[in-house]
């Protein structure tokens, strides 16, 4: 009994031995980052294997994942590499999806996207053919998903506040130059004034010298 357990043990380390190497030798690899202006964005899904005895993929299941963690399916399908074409994947929620596929890569294209949908998405990439069965899941890919219609209201909030800004300049330069024009006025004023007390006691002063030398004289 005890050499049965033994010889059981032996077998599934085994095959770990065998299985271990293919599963660590292989990765999906994600862009970091995504914009989406209008509702859609791209993520390639791209398969590395480290070794080239291990074949590339010919027939898999695709499923996008929502969030960084968890098991929340978006849309899947079932895909053949050999046959390169877009495929209309199964959607599990409003956003739709399809799917591109080459020797090594899935281009999975997301279109409806709303605001509320900024978050991570990963690829899992379940490989059937050829053997052995690999579960492969993509380190993520944050879409960031722009609200489109809100850029013209902002652009038109920020010329209005622009106009509005020229309007209160002008209304404010406006006041400055009438005070200016009153002191240039009162300024003249003062002169006309001091010119003409000076011009009536220089008259003054000569009709008093006037009357002095007539009287001498």
């Amino acid at each position: 009994m005890f050499l049965t357990h033994c010889m059981m043990g032996w077998i599934v380390l085994t095959a770990l031995s065998f299985c271990l190497p293919v599963w660590s030798a292989t990765k999906v690899t994600q862009p970091y980052r995504v914009v989406s202006t209008n509702g859609v964005a791209q993520i390639q899904c791209v398969i590395h294997p480290q070794s080239l005895k291990y074949p590339y993929p010919e027939e898999a299941r695709v499923t996008v994942l929502k969030g960084l963690h968890g098991y929340q399916e978006l849309c899947f399908s079932i895909l053949n590499f050999t046959d390169q074409r877009k495929t209309r994947m199964e959607q599990k929620d409003l956003v739709q999806c399809t799917a591109e596929t080459t020797y090594d890569t899935v281009e999975v294209t997301l279109s409806g996207l709303n605001v509320t949908d900024t978050d991570m998405y990963r690829c899992e990439i379940q490989i059937f053919y050829p053997p052995p069965y690999l579960r492969l899941i993509g380190n993520g890919t944050l879409i960031h998903v722009l609200d489109s219609s809100s850029c013209p209201v902002q652009e038109t909030q920020r010329q209005s506040h622009h106009q509005g800004e020229e309007e209160e300049d002008d209304d404010n330069t406006a006041p400055v130059s009438v005070p200016v024009v009153v002191l240039v006025i009162a300024i003249i004023c003062v002169l006309i004034i001091i010119i003409y007390f000076q011009v009536r006691t220089l008259l003054l002063y000569f009709v008093f010298i006037m009357n002095l030398i007539s009287i001498y004289f």
